[in-house]
């Protein structure tokens, strides 16, 4: 991929500076929020000071108030009232009372025994339940001698102007007759005289009184009279909730409430404000879009290393899961590094598109449909044998065999099942997956022996007895007999007899698996490398060779016991041992037999029993896996590389790394500086949440 080096640098300069502009418009926004804080700083300060100084000289006039209230309860005239001419000098001295404080607007005395009332201002009402004084005997019940009780707001109707008073009640002691004092307080004048001046804008500005319980005492608006705060119906009405501050007036048990509506009052600094907000906002979305814009551009290079970081460890998996399939290795550090999410239940199955369907020009619709049908209830690998045939990987969540081949049936619809031949193998680990391969394979070579009227094979449900009648003798029991008793003639004479060329092919077919089935259960823990021989038999000398297969059964004869049991090693220690030390330098395999001791040709044959795979093979595949770990952990050339594990040319050292990996040396280093960059930023992150 070419870049233009110096178009390159100019996107970054110009990028640059479109992101260094936010920053001043965020100190602009910031200066001016700092500016606004002091504002209202300062206005909550001046605000205080004067709810604090209201709040003291309504409390001195309170005061003042209940001073006369507690004079009044110490009055001895006011607990004796006999003749007419004592009632009208406590009536004078009411009236005295009015006259000292402007904010009374009656005092009056109630004798409870008589019922009637001596009224500043006014005179004697003898009947006070049809007066507007009738509230007064239910305010008394209750109370103790010196109490002073105040009232709820009430009010009066004088001359059409309702007037709103709170009464100051007191009980005096009994001396003969129970009296009490009830001292009325203009409320209209003390809002006047105190708060009238401070609510100067009803939109900004709000004083009131509540008593202790948060009720309000009284209000610019009456009809707020009586309810409660903090729930204030003043608060709600604004569209921004005000500054509440309250001083409390300790004489009455009140509150001197301050609302104040700071967003109003700095309605010209907040509209500068938020003009400036929305000006950011616009400006921070048209850098954003030209810097997402140049980004992509900036990033294409990046986002080109990333989509072929992501293409080489796909192409390296899939090429490590087939070598594990096909057992062409099985120690490699790749393994723990890229198939870590492989490491559950997995099974093979081999899929063989039937030979008279007709896939030239559906080949790849056919694919994507299996692929599509299966895809929907697991995760799954595709590899191509053959325009014929694929070998699937499947991972599960369970191992419940049953289950899967139930699940996998519903995946696919009739039409397809009638173009397929599904063989199935066993559920295995990762490393143990080419037993599942090896199992599969032979499903499907021997599956249609014993069953014709399927195309579902699965090893597990093979019979072990073919549930058939016998067709002639000899039995498969003295086959076993013969095997046991390492009868070499017999066992010679009752493998010609079952699989003669004058036999059916039914006949034929019948012998064959019961001879397999046979051996498979006297091999036991070896019985997957007697498959694989089995597979390999098929493959090669087709199942209907009768000499072929003759001579297998026969030969498996005379090496039984010694076969698959026989301890190999010592040899193959000495084997490993050699190109552990000698990999980086050229030897031939008569190098390695001298050293061992041993025929090349037995080399071959131990490498291919204990390794299925040949010594060339052997010594490719390790020294790529010592290449990997000079290509992640150095910063070696390749070429060194290639040379220092024994590879004399760079261009062959990377047909066989790309053979065994599926990506060049370049990719793989790439792919791996990689994991080792996420590995160590992972590695940095605190696993307390600490900082």
């Amino acid at each position: 991929m070419k870049i233009n080096i110096r178009a390159y640098h100019y996107r970054i300069v110009i990028i640059l500076l479109l992101v260094a502009m936010p920053p001043f418009l965020v100190a602009s926004v910031y200066s001016m929020n700092v500016f606004l804080k002091q504002t209202i700083d300062l206005v909550n300060s001046k605000n205080e000071n004067e709810l604090v100084r209201t709040g003291n000289f309504m409390e001195q006039t309170f005061e003042q108030i209940v001073d006369g209230v507690l004079a009044g309860m110490t009055n001895e005239p006011f607990t004796k009232m006999q003749f007419i001419v004592e009632k009208l000098q406590i009536i004078k001295s009411l009236n005295r009372a009015v006259n000292d404080n402007k904010y009374l607007d009656q005092v009056m005395l109630y004798n409870e025994d008589e019922d009637y009332l001596l009224v500043s201002n006014y005179g004697i009402i003898s009947d006070p339940q049809n007066s507007p004084y009738n509230w007064i005997k239910s305010e008394l019940k209750g109370m103790d001698n010196y109490q002073i009780k105040v009232t709820e707001t009430r009010s009066l109707n004088v001359q059409g102007h309702n007037k709103y008073v709170i009464s100051l009640l007191a009980k005096l002691p009994l001396r003969g007759q129970q009296s009490y004092l009830n001292y009325t307080v203009d409320l209209e004048k003390l809002y006047n005289d105190f708060l009238l001046r401070l609510n100067v804008d009803n939109g900004i500005y709000n004083y009131y009184l509540t008593d202790a319980a948060g009720r309000v005492v009284f209000h610019k608006d009456r009809e707020l009279l009586g309810t409660y705060l903090p729930q204030s119906p003043t608060a709600l009405k604004l569209k921004d909730q005000p500054v509440i501050s309250s001083y409390p007036l300790k004489t009455m048990g009140w509150n001197l409430v301050s609302e104040v509506n700071i967003h109003r009052l700095s309605s010209d600094v907040y509209k500068a404000r938020n003009q400036m907000i929305m000006f950011l906002t616009l400006i921070t979305l048209v850098i954003v879009v030209m810097t997402i814009l140049g980004a992509r551009q900036l990033y294409k290079p990046v986002r080109h290393l990333r989509l072929r970081l992501h293409d080489s460890e796909q192409l390296l998996k899939r090429t490590l899961v087939y070598n594990l399939i096909k057992e062409r290795f099985t120690e490699s550090a790749d393994i723990e590094r890229y198939l870590d999410d492989y490491h559950r239940d997995l099974v093979v199955v081999i899929l063989t598109i039937h030979s008279q369907t007709d896939m030239t020009t559906k080949d790849s619709s056919l694919t994507n449909e299996i692929e599509k049908s299966l895809g929907v209830k697991f995760e799954i690998d595709l590899f191509v044998e053959s325009d014929k045939q694929y070998v699937l990987l499947l991972k599960l969540d369970h191992d419940d065999m049953n289950r899967f081949i139930t699940d996998m049936l519903a995946s696919f619809n009739d039409q397809i099942l009638q173009n397929l031949t599904l063989s199935i193998g066993g559920i295995y680990p990762l490393k143990k997956i080419n037993n599942s391969y090896i199992e599969a394979l032979y499903a499907f070579n021997v599956g249609r022996i014993y069953s014709t009227d399927t195309n579902i094979y699965c090893y597990s449900k093979l019979p072990v007895d073919y549930q058939q009648k016998q067709m002639k003798d000899p039995t498969i029991d003295e086959l076993e007999l013969a095997i046991r008793q390492h009868n070499e003639k017999a066992y010679t004479d009752l493998i010609n007899t079952m699989l003669s060329e004058n036999r059916s092919v039914m006949e034929y077919n019948y012998n064959l698996y019961m001879n397999i089935s046979l051996l498979i259960k006297l091999y036991d823990q070896e019985s997957v490398k007697f498959l694989s021989e089995i597979n390999e038999l098929i493959t090669d000398k087709g199942i209907m060779n009768a000499a072929a297969v003759k001579h297998f059964f026969i030969s498996k004869f005379n090496n039984f016991n010694a076969d698959y049991q026989q301890d190999f090693n010592k040899y193959v220690q000495k084997v490993e041992q050699y190109i552990a030390e000698c990999y980086p330098n050229n030897f031939s395999m008569d190098d390695v037999a001298e050293h061992v001791g041993l025929t090349r040709q037995y080399i071959s044959q131990l490498f291919k029993k204990h390794y299925n795979t040949t010594l060339i093979d052997y010594l490719s595949q390790y020294r790529i896996e010592q290449a990997k770990l000079l290509l992640a952990d150095t910063k070696m050339k390749i070429n060194d590389v290639g040379s220092k594990v024994g590879f004399n040319s760079k261009s062959y050292f990377t047909k066989v790394f790309k053979l065994h990996t599926g990506i060049t040396p370049t990719e793989y280093r790439e792919l791996a500086w990689n994991r080792n960059k996420e590995a160590e930023s992972e590695s940095l992150i605190p696993l307390n949440g600490d900082g």
